[in-house]
């Protein structure tokens, strides 16, 4: 043991002479660096001379020393400033934190020294080589990584002397072509702003420095770096409402949609991500639509990629607040896309980069690399795929405020696509699995706000969860307000959930038929009525949606006996047969088979896509929205020309003509619908049944059938 702690000790004594003797070599190549910095441009002879590195200009200008004189003077000061530069971006390429090393005070100095006398002075920007130059804002850029230089930058007023270099730097650049000390140089100070925009209170430096619009005209840079480096810097920026009101005022909208259309993975990445945070501003948004963006962000949607689908369904999101775009959005297809990425079918990748390692990874010319290079694990993934569903939640929420959008969601099959994410799940991250379900509830709810819609909800909740439902009410965005309905339905017991499950499952329209009338596949239960039930059905040989009402002929009103109910059905089944013949109307319904199988007589006919006048105007007076005068002609006329039709042309009259049997579909298409107790005349005939009276509307119609 006492060998032992004698050998501890003796190792302890050669590591602290070690690090004695790194620290004092430390401090003399700083102090070295500090005098070579401290000396005054005007005291210099700078001459332009491009060295090929450091050690090469070292050798080179040794010679010269002995020969003496102020021009040999002046090559060895210049070419010993260059070595001292580039070992000290070499040795401290790796600090994060030079306030709390041993050599503060000397990093201090120096960092003083490279502001005051180095991009302060413009003698010496002006006299300087473009090689030293770099190496200068190299050795800043790593001394920037310090949130305490930030500051002092700022005081020695540094920031607005940068941002006059990286003006000028950029003309040239845009201007001339692609020298590469130019390239170098502007990534080191897109660099040096993006840590600025990091933090809140140092944004307002950067757009008062007007480096902001040098970074927008940056977004045409040919070289990647450049590119990327600009757009991280104005994505810091970005964040705060102040800066991104100054961004937006500039030309920065038609830039980013062709790097959204054209460029690689990571540009597209990070541009989305800016464009996400400009939507906030209105005229963003108007010149996305101006700028024909709508159909860009949603080619997008077909990546792979989760950051990039997430910042892209975001910008949507924010763009479909426009009734226009939220029109144009499902025409390019938004709606089915959307619905797409919610069921969840597709391979989803992501990585672990973020705006900081991508920043610095691009100063350090290391960004391609650090891309992509290390795979999230699948509990990462999970949660980044709940992040974007949510996403997508959001956006549908928004697109089902126009009808024609919320019919669209409804018939692709939304419904079941939005409440299977409600059910709780609870091997995976609860919060981001609770905020999903917040999402997939607040969309549900704008959906069951259309009267049209409510059938369908009726069946998926027991009665306290979905009084729970409604108390929340029509179009509320607040998602703290679903909280209370997550919270519920994640407390319910395991038979409950199952249930609620089965019924989700029950409003799929695209599960196989549950049984098969005739040539006829059930698909949905549809309503019912007086004499009998209305399914969605689909013929065992085609594609095309139809209707087929079912009529029991057991019900009393056809009469007490067989006799009287054959008597009844003959009579309904000749003037189908006639109405069907006969009907050719763009404001009536198609008619196109009956037929009898076990005592029941059904009905096939078009499949009304739309809601009942009645119901539409319900469910706009809960909106407190009016039909505009126009609308009302609109409507009136159509259903004048089909009664017109019916009346002069056929002689049939309808006799139970109700708010209920006209339907109004997209575009306020106007069919008149229910044709079970329609009748034929004859030529200069009358009608003597009290179908259709104002006696039969006030009750004989109830009386008959009881």
């Amino acid at each position: 043991m006492p060998d032992q702690d004698k050998k501890a000790k003796t190792t302890e004594k050669s590591t602290d002479k070690k690090q004695q003797g790194i620290t004092t070599r430390d401090s003399s190549d700083l102090k070295r660096l500090w005098c070579l910095l401290n000396v005054q441009s005007s005291k210099q002879q700078l001459p332009a001379i491009n060295f090929d590195s450091a050690q090469n200009s070292m050798t080179k200008s040794e010679p010269t020393i002995k020969a003496g004189g102020h021009r040999a003077r002046g090559q060895w000061h210049e070419s010993t400033e260059a070595v001292e530069l580039e070992n000290f971006s070499i040795n401290y390429k790796n600090e994060r934190n030079f306030s709390k090393h041993p050599q503060h005070k000397l990093f201090l100095e120096i960092f003083t020294a490279l502001v005051k006398n180095r991009l302060i002075c413009r003698e010496w920007v002006t006299r300087a080589p473009s090689i030293h130059f770099l190496r200068v804002l190299i050795c800043l850029r790593l001394l920037m990584r310090d949130p305490c230089y930030q500051e002092i930058l700022h005081r020695l007023g540094g920031i607005e002397n940068l941002a006059q270099y990286m003006e000028v730097v950029a003309n040239e650049y845009l201007g001339y072509g692609e020298e590469q000390h130019s390239v170098d140089k502007l990534v080191n100070m897109t660099y040096i702003f993006q840590k600025l925009a990091a933090v809140r209170d140092q944004r307002e430096w950067v757009t008062a420095s007007g480096a902001h619009k040098t970074l927008v005209n940056l977004l045409g840079a040919r070289d990647t770096n450049v590119l990327l480096g600009s757009l991280l810097a104005l994505a810091s920026l970005a964040e705060s409402p102040e800066c991104r009101e100054k961004i937006s005022e500039l030309n920065v909208v038609e830039n980013l949609l062709m790097i959204l259309h054209e460029y690689d993975l990571l540009s597209k990445r990070l541009t989305a991500e800016l464009l996400r945070l400009l939507c906030a501003e209105p005229q963003v948004k108007a010149q996305v639509k101006l700028y024909e963006g709508i159909p860009i962000l949603l080619s997008l949607l077909h990546s792979d990629h989760l950051k990039l689908l997430w910042s892209v369904v975001w910008i949507l999101v924010q763009v479909c607040e426009d009734p226009e775009a939220s029109v144009e959005i499902r025409i390019w297809g938004g709606i089915k896309q959307l619905l797409h990425i919610l069921r969840g079918d597709r391979n989803f990748v992501s990585d672990r980069s973020s705006i900081g390692s991508l920043s610095s990874a691009n100063a350090a010319g290391r960004i391609q690399q650090l891309h992509l290079s290390e795979d999230l694990s699948p509990r990462e993934i999970q949660e980044n795929i709940f992040s974007l569903q949510a996403a997508c939640c959001a956006a549908l929420t928004e697109l089902v405020l126009s009808d024609t959008n919320a019919h669209q969601v409804v018939q692709e099959n939304g419904v079941y696509t939005i409440a299977k994410l409600i059910l709780p799940n609870k091997q995976k991250n609860a919060t981001k699995t609770n905020l999903l379900q917040c999402y997939a509830f607040r969309a549900l709810r704008f959906l069951f706000s259309m009267e049209r819609n409510r059938p369908l909800f009726k069946r998926l909740f027991p009665t306290d969860l979905f009084e729970t439902f409604i108390d929340i009410g029509h179009y509320v965005r607040d998602i703290s307000a679903y909280e209370g309905l997550v919270s519920k339905l994640n407390l319910l017991v395991e038979d409950d959930l199952r249930q609620i499950a089965e019924n989700i499952e029950s409003v799929n329209q695209n599960k196989a038929p549950s049984k098969y009338i005739g040539n006829y596949a059930i698909l949905d239960h549809l309503g019912s009525g007086a004499f009998g039930c209305v399914y969605k059905v689909r013929k065992r040989s085609g594609q095309n949606l139809l209707a087929m009402k079912e009529v029991n002929l057991h019900n009393p009103a056809f009469g007490k006996d067989k006799k009287d109910r054959d008597s009844s059905v003959k009579n309904i089944v000749s003037e189908l047969t006639i109405i069907k013949e006969q009907l050719y109307h763009p404001n009536v319904v198609r008619y196109y088979k009956t037929f009898l199988e076990n005592d029941r007589l059904y009905i096939v006919m078009e499949l009304i896509e739309g809601v009942p006048l009645g119901e539409h105007f319900s469910s706009l007076k809960e909106k407190h929205h009016h039909f505009t005068e126009e609308r009302l002609w609109k409507i009136f006329i159509q259903l004048c020309l089909a009664l017109r039709y019916l009346h002069k042309e056929k002689r049939i009259v309808h006799r139970d003509l109700t708010p209920n049997n006209i339907m109004l579909g997209d575009k306020d298409k106007v069919t008149v619908t229910d044709f079970g107790l329609a009748k034929q005349k004859q030529e200069n005939s009358k009608l003597t049944s009290v179908v259709g009276t104002i006696l039969y509307s006030c009750g004989f119609k109830k009386r008959c059938r009881d």
